[in-house]
C-alpha cells in the first residue's frame, strides 16, 4: 500500500496471494521497493521501480529463504540466501544495472552438493477441511535400504508459531543420507500461511494442531511414497502430545527439550512472552485456563505413551525446566517403555556447540534406525 502524505490518499502497489516479508525501500530517495513472498516455505524476490511505476527484473537466486537489507545511502541491496543446498550466501544486487555479485559463498565443508535432497511442498486436507502443508524429503535411491518405500520421520518445528521452510538443515540431510525420509509439517498455528491459519490452534484449539499430525500421516499412507507403518515423530511438545493422545500412530519419538507441563511454561515465561501468551493461550492466572492446561499437559498423560522415545535436554536450559523431561523419562521407564536419555551439561535450549552436534545426532540417527527397522 502506498500512502501520499500530501493528498492523504493511498493506492495498492501489489496484491500478492502469499505472506510478505523483507519489505524494503532501497536506492536514492527510496526509488526501489523490494519484498519477498513466502510460497510454501520457498521465498521469491520481487521489486518495483516506484519512479517509473513498473516491476523490476529480479535476479535468479538459489532456492530457499532470503533476508533483504538496504544500507543507508547505498544504491544496492544485500540478500542473504539460506537454502536447502545453500547454507548462507551473501548476494549484492544493484537494481539499476541489474548486476549481482556474490560477496560471500557458503562452504559445504566437503559435502557433495549433488547428494543434498530438495524438499517438495505437499498439501493435504485435515479431517475438518482445513488445508495443511508440509515439506517432504525422500532419500536418494543410493541411500535407501531394502525394497519398498523408506520409513519416515515427522520433524515438527517448535514455536509453535514458526514455519518449516526450504532452508539448510544439516540434521535432516543426515537422516536422508541414512535412508530415512523426512516430512516437515506446517500444522495449523504455523506462520507463513496468513493470519487466520496462525490462530487456528489458539486456546481451546491447542490440540487441533496435534490431530493434524495424524491426518498428515494418513495422507502419506495413501500417498505411498513413504512407509507410514514405520513413522517416527521428532520435535518438542508435539512429540509427547501426539504419542499420548494418539497411541498406535507412530512407532517411536524423539523429544528434544520440549514442554511437558504447560502451566509451568506459561507461568515462568518472560513478561514479553506473557503479553503475547494472553492472546494465544489465555490468562494462565484464570482458573479456567489453569485447569485446561493442566489437563492437556503431556506430563499428566505420560502413562499413555507405549512406544520408545529418545529424550534429550541441556542442563543450562533457561526456558524449559529439566524436571519436565526427567519426569517423562522416569514415567516411561517405570511402565517398561524404552526411554533413553541424553543429558548435556553445558548446553541450554538447543545445541549450540560444535562438539555437541555430531555426538547427539549420531545417537539420534542410531535410535531411529533401530526403531524403524534400518539397523545395520
Amino acid at each position: 500500500m502506498r500512502y501520499d502524505l500530501a493528498t492523504q490518499r493511498h493506492a495498492t502497489v501489489e496484491s500478492p496471494s502469499f505472506d510478505l516479508q523483507n519489505v524494503q525501500l532501497c536506492g536514492p530517495d527510496g526509488r526501489w521497493l523490494l519484498w519477498t513472498t513466502n510460497e510454501d516455505g520457498f521465498f521469491r524476490l520481487h521489486g518495483r521501480d516506484l519512479r517509473a511505476g513498473r516491476p523490476l527484473q529480479t535476479p535468479t537466486l538459489p532456492e530457499g529463504t532470503y533476508r533483504v537489507s538496504c544500507p543507508a545511502g547505498s544504491p544496492a541491496a544485500a540478500i542473504v540466501v539460506d537454502g536447502w543446498a545453500t547454507p548462507g550466501d551473501l548476494v549484492v544486487w544493484d537494481p539499476d544495472s541489474g548486476r549481482t555479485t556474490t560477496a560471500w559463498s557458503s562452504n559445504l565443508a566437503g559435502l557433495d552438493p549433488a547428494r543434498l535432497v530438495r524438499p517438495e511442498s505437499v498439501r493435504m486436507k485435515a479431517r475438518d477441511g482445513v488445508q495443511l502443508q508440509g515439506l517432504l524429503c525422500l532419500p536418494r535411491p543410493d541411500a535407501r535400504r531394502g525394497d519398498g518405500p523408506p520409513p519416515v520421520v515427522f520433524d515438527v518445528h517448535g514455536g509453535p508459531t514458526a514455519q518449516s521452510m526450504a532452508s539448510f538443515d544439516g540434521p535432516v540431510q543426515y537422516l536422508l543420507n541414512r535412508g530415512i525420509a523426512v516430512f516437515q509439517p506446517n500444522v495449523r498455528g504455523s506462520t507463513g500461511f496468513g493470519h487466520t491459519y496462525v490462530t487456528l490452534d489458539d486456546r481451546e484449539r491447542r490440540l487441533d494442531s496435534i490431530r493434524d499430525l495424524v491426518d498428515m500421516l494418513a495422507f502419506l499412507r495413501q500417498d505411498g511414497r513413504v512407509d507410514a507403518r514405520r513413522a517416527a515423530v521428532r520435535g518438542g511438545y508435539a512429540v509427547n502430545a501426539v504419542l499420548a493422545a494418539y497411541p498406535g500412530e507412530f512407532v517411536a519419538g524423539v523429544s528434544l527439550f520440549g514442554v511437558a507441563a504447560w502451566v509451568t511454561a506459561l507461568q515462568v515465561a518472560s513478561p514479553a512472552l506473557k503479553a503475547s501468551d494472553l492472546i494465544e493461550y489465555g490468562d494462565i492466572d484464570d482458573p479456567k485456563w489453569l485447569e485446561f492446561y493442566r489437563g492437556i499437559s503431556p506430563i499428566r498423560q505420560a502413562d499413555r505413551i507405549r512406544v520408545p522415545v529418545l529424550y534429550s535436554h541441556g542442563v543450562q536450559d533457561p526456558r524449559i525446566d529439566i524436571y519436565e523431561t526427567e519426569t517423562m523419562v522416569r514415567t516411561l521407564r517405570r511402565n517398561g517403555v524404552e526411554a533413553p536419555y541424553v543429558l548435556i551439561p553445558d548446553e541450554g535450549h538447543g545445541w549450540g556447540k560444535l562438539s555437541t552436534e555430531p555426538f547427539y545426532f549420531r545417537r539420534e540417527a542410531e535410535f531411529l534406525e533401530r526403531r524403524l527397522g534400518l539397523a545395520r
